[in-house]
């Protein structure tokens, strides 16, 4: 299959049912004069490009046991993929994936949107965009005026993307009036933050935002702390700063790592800036100046025992005390030790540590941006997730349920703590009915669930279960009243 880009003719590879367009540029290689700063428009190519392997990914730590690990890591790595059935009369609407990783890794080969494409009747498209230091290094105070923008250039990449899906998607089938991004963890947290940027206005018709929202968009006195981190690990006096632009990839990525939190992707070193360019200094604020009628529709949700896989695999969080909570909360340390303390009286320690961790982490942070979202006059659908695998509702385990092949008659392996139990199977076709109607439609609400009303001073909130419901009763987490609005001097402290 022939597509005509803007930038020339591609050729994709034959699936079942569908085919796929790997490794499509979107922007110019992000290199040279380029690094650290906004992607400029993909260089034209002559004749036929072949898209039939992924293109190299964003540079970041080596990951053995990832999908896909022999791919080829590079700064020029802004393609994306596509999935579709091909044109069509009537154009269909697009699932937009940002993927996750906690800012510093991840890639757009990690899902297969085959099936969205040849079941469901969309249009799927997944992205690289740059991460860790490449992507979100704050360096205005450092290297001036040309680098304001510095601390957002994977945001910016993450829109350059949206505005080659608004000129291009049309030839592969797909509705540019109707893209819906979506994201878990870290792809949630950029997905939410399209809504405080003037630049993403009018590129998205809806988000998904799976186990994230604001929370991780630091401010810039945070984010100078980082950048001072980076240049003391890499021996650099400020005045050096320069060196910063022609140090190797290899070197940055072994520096970010060293300084970051190796052991647990729910604790960001880096992220969003409300750098006052490309996000406000107060960004859920700034909402409030969009129109409704022009803000897109959010699904948006978390799950009940999100930290216990991030407790499982870094002891350093299993003992509930003061300090953990400063190293991941900062200022907000002490509101979610108050949290434990009162969990911690009718439950078992362990328990209330999952819970108080999983809350500030994910829970309030999901339910104040949507309490943002429809404040500002836009519709918003929450979710809690309860079932899980041997750990519980854990961080990422609504991705196991929605795309899972759950009729092919897998086997649960009890051990894998991201694996799906037959009877979770017809919640898991429920809740992927939900999200294409929500991609379809702009409104989740199927047959397959409850009637889902729209989050506002009830809070209705659907709980998914193996018996699922809707919640205006749910209890306040602990400590709800916590602002997360911006990232404040706290994992970076």
């Amino acid at each position: 299959m022939l597509v005509q880009t803007c930038s020339g003719l591609v050729r994709g590879a034959q699936l079942d049912g569908a085919f796929v367009f790997r490794g499509i540029p979107y922007a110019a290689p992000p290199t040279g004069e380029l690094r650290f700063k906004a992607p400029a428009p993909a260089r034209p190519w002559q004749g036929i490009r072949h898209c039939d392997h992924f293109g190299p990914i964003a540079p970041q730590k080596g990951d053995p046991n990832g999908f896909l690990p022999e791919l080829p890591q590079s700064e020029d790595c802004l393609t994306l993929n596509v999935w579709t059935t091909g044109p069509a009369e009537v154009l269909k609407p697009v699932l937009f994936y940002i993927h996750g990783g906690g800012f510093v890794s991840g890639k757009g080969a990690d899902c297969d949107g085959r099936r969205y494409a040849a079941e469901d009747g969309l249009v799927y498209v997944s992205i690289n965009y740059r991460l860790g230091a490449l992507g979100f290094l704050y360096l205005g105070e450092l290297l001036g005026e040309a680098f304001a923008t510095s601390g957002n250039t994977g945001m910016l990449d993450i829109v350059a993307a949206l505005q080659w899906v608004r000129r291009n998607i049309a030839a592969f089938g797909g509705d540019p009036s109707r893209v819906t991004a979506i994201g878990n963890s870290a792809g949630a947290k950029c997905a939410a933050t399209l809504y405080t940027m003037e630049a993403a206005r009018g590129l998205f018709a809806g988000v998904i935002a799976q186990s994230g929202a604001t929370q991780s968009i630091r401010d810039r006195s945070t984010a100078n702390v980082t950048a001072q981190r980076l240049l003391d690990e890499l021996g650099l006096a400020r005045a050096e700063a320069h060196q910063l632009l022609e140090l190797p990839a290899e070197r940055l990525i072994e520096a970010q790592s060293a300084i970051g939190f190796d052991t647990s992707r729910s604790l960001h070193m880096f992220g969003p800036v409300a750098d006052g360019r490309v996000i406000p200094d107060d960004p859920l604020g700034s909402m409030n100046s969009v129109s409704g009628g022009s803000m897109p529709p959010l699904l948006i949700g978390s799950n009940e025992d999100e930290a216990a896989i991030f407790i499982q695999g870094d002891p350093l969080l299993a003992p509930p005390s003061p300090d953990v909570a400063d190293r991941l909360f900062g200022a907000n340390a002490p509101i979610v030790w108050v949290s434990y303390r009162r969990y911690s009286e009718s439950m078992p320690s362990a328990e209330a540590w999952r819970r108080t961790l999983s809350e500030h982490l994910y829970t309030i942070g999901a339910m104040q941006f949507a309490a943002a979202v429809s404040d500002a006059g836009a519709k918003a659908w929450v979710y809690r997730l309860r079932c899980g695998g041997s750990l519980g509702a854990i961080h990422g385990y609504e991705s196991s349920l929605i795309n899972g092949l759950h009729d092919a008659g897998m086997t649960a392996n009890p051990e894998d703590p991201f694996a799906v139990a037959p009877e979770y199977y017809p919640l898991a076709r429920s809740m992927r009915a939900a999200w294409v109607a929500f991609a379809k439609t702009g409104n989740p609400n199927v047959a397959q669930l409850p009637e889902w009303p729209t989050y506002g001073a009830n809070r209705s909130t659907m709980v998914l279960d193996r018996q699922c419901r809707v919640g205006e009763d749910l209890p306040e987490p602990a400590g709800a009243a916590v602002t997360h609005q911006v990232w404040r001097i706290s994992a970076c402290s």
